[in-house]
């Protein structure tokens, strides 16, 4: 066990991981002007940019925690305001030291491409500093409880957005208590910019339990690169992890359907069942309690939106009873799960991917035709469990025509032509996969075929993929997806009077 103090552990942790964000900080310090700890984080951003006048004044706010952290006492000349009167040395110190921060050896943590504040946490509601009005929301957390919150790394836009996540769990919600946990995804570049890899673990990072506003924040970290400690074992989030991650693809997929009922219909729905007609009108398979119970808020949240791209993926958190009322919602416009389903399939890959954006929900490997797969956009015209085909189990449990046409995403009774172009242009999935596609893309789906849609790197099964483990909890394991996400089966979707003949 390591003996080191935990402000040493949060000093080296800050030396790698500068907190960049001086606009929430400035608003923060503003607002809690007795928070000395806000005041030396923003007193390092000014150093690292070389502001020193600014960086004095903040570190002399700071008072004990400069010296706390910095290991040094620091006495402002304020004389030293005039640009030619010489700087303290602690200062060119400081600054030096932020710069060359930059270039740090934790890359995992300074890489964060955003940050995703679960609606559970203690500034939900219009107060919430970052908001959105077309952001959607989750029911509340009781006082106390769990929050988490999500980044994201290895894409080359990271750096400029790697401000937030420490500031936000060590600030804006200390007066909360409780405890909240800081998880990476793993991100990429790739076409039109950085990807998120939700389908794949997610590792933990750190935690912040926060005692009262004059206690301080004991911190567990998950990450030995990052603090160059023996890390903690994170072994009792993964439970609370995955059920925050659950919760995530659940209002995602409502919030996706919402939006396909208001393309096709023009409207919101205004209760639940209207999701759920029977086939040739089935939007959705079904809903879950959860679902169920935070349809208001997040039917509210869509129409304060007014748009199709309303809601994040932090905007599901920690389940709250019934009768609860739930806070107004907002969240970062830049959360990864933001924008409705749509499935992007790459046909150099042979890979199915269904996105929120450039955030890969579930990736699947495809069988295809070749040239006779059709290239551009379509939607997901019709939705039929056990299509009847010219030949029994021709298109396997589940089928989706494509924009009206004769191609269509189906099961198949062949999974060795899976990855290969043996179809007659239509999307080949096997019976797992097309069965977890059909209950999370709600009918109206839109549906890209194309070449070189999809990060080669980020889609696939390899290292710590979907086909991994799913994450024992040790220290350096991920939280993965825990089983197929699947719908209770609440409506009538076969059309037996029918035989597809779709170009299998």
């Amino acid at each position: 066990m390591s003996t080191e103090k935990p402000d040493e552990k949060l000093a080296r942790f800050l030396r790698h991981n500068p907190i960049e964000d001086r606009v929430y900080l400035k608003e923060y310090v503003r607002d809690h002007p007795d928070q000395r700890m806000a005041w030396y984080l923003l007193g390092r951003e000014y150093a690292a940019r070389g502001d020193r006048g600014k960086a004095a004044y903040c570190y002399a706010q700071s008072g004990e925690i400069y010296e706390a952290f910095e290991k040094r006492k620091i006495t402002v000349d304020w004389s030293a305001l005039d640009s030619s009167v010489p700087w303290p040395q602690e200062l060119k110190t400081a600054a030096k030291r932020s710069r060359r921060r930059k270039a740090a050896l934790t890359a995992a943590l300074l890489a964060l491409i955003m940050l995703l504040p679960s609606p559970a946490g203690p500034d939900a509601g219009d107060g919430r500093p970052g908001g959105s009005g077309a952001a959607s929301a989750e029911l509340p957390a009781a006082d106390g409880e769990l929050r988490v919150y999500l980044a994201a790394e290895g894409s080359s836009a990271a750096e400029k957005s790697a401000s937030g996540s420490l500031g936000q769990m060590l600030l804006r919600d200390r007066r909360a208590g409780g405890e909240a946990v800081l998880l990476s995804a793993q991100g990429a570049d790739g076409p039109g910019g950085g990807w998120i890899a939700w389908h794949r673990p997610l590792k933990p990072l750190l935690s912040v339990a926060s005692g009262g506003p004059a206690e301080a924040a004991a911190i567990a970290y998950f990450d030995a690169a990052a603090c160059n400690c023996r890390p903690d074992d994170p072994g009792r989030f993964a439970e609370p992890a995955g059920a925050w991650r659950q919760r995530q693809e659940q209002l995602l997929v409502l919030r996706s359907a919402m939006e396909a009922y208001r393309a096709a219909s023009g409207k919101l729905p205004e209760r639940p069942e209207e999701l759920l007609r029977p086939y040739p009108d089935n939007v959705m398979s079904g809903l879950t309690p959860y679902m169920r119970e935070a349809f208001p808020l997040v039917r509210e949240a869509a129409a304060a939106g007014g748009g199709a791209a309303g809601g994040t993926a932090g905007a599901a958190g920690t389940e709250a009873g019934p009768g609860t009322k739930p806070p107004a919602s907002s969240a970062a416009a830049e959360a990864a799960l933001s924008e409705p389903l749509a499935i992007l399939v790459d046909t150099k890959l042979h890979r199915l991917a269904l996105v929120s954006g450039r955030t890969v929900v579930r990736s699947y490997e495809v069988g295809l035709g070749g040239a006779r797969t059709p290239l551009g956009e379509f939607a997901v015209s019709e939705k039929v469990r056990n299509p009847k085909g010219r030949t029994k189990g021709e298109f396997g449990t589940r089928g989706m025509t494509l924009s009206d046409t004769d191609y269509a995403i189906h099961g198949t009774r062949h999974p060795s032509s899976i990855g290969k172009d043996e179809s007659l242009g239509c999307i080949r999935m096997k019976q797992e996969d097309v069965e977890e596609l059909f209950d999370m893309a709600p009918k109206g789906t839109k549906v890209t075929i194309g070449s070189g849609l999809l990060p080669a790197g980020l889609v696939g099964d390899g290292p710590g993929g979907a086909g991994a483990a799913k994450g024992s909890g040790t220290p350096g394991a991920g939280f993965g997806p825990k089983g197929a996400f699947k719908l209770p089966s609440e409506v009538q979707e076969t059309n037996p009077g029918k035989v597809y003949r779709w170009l299998d």
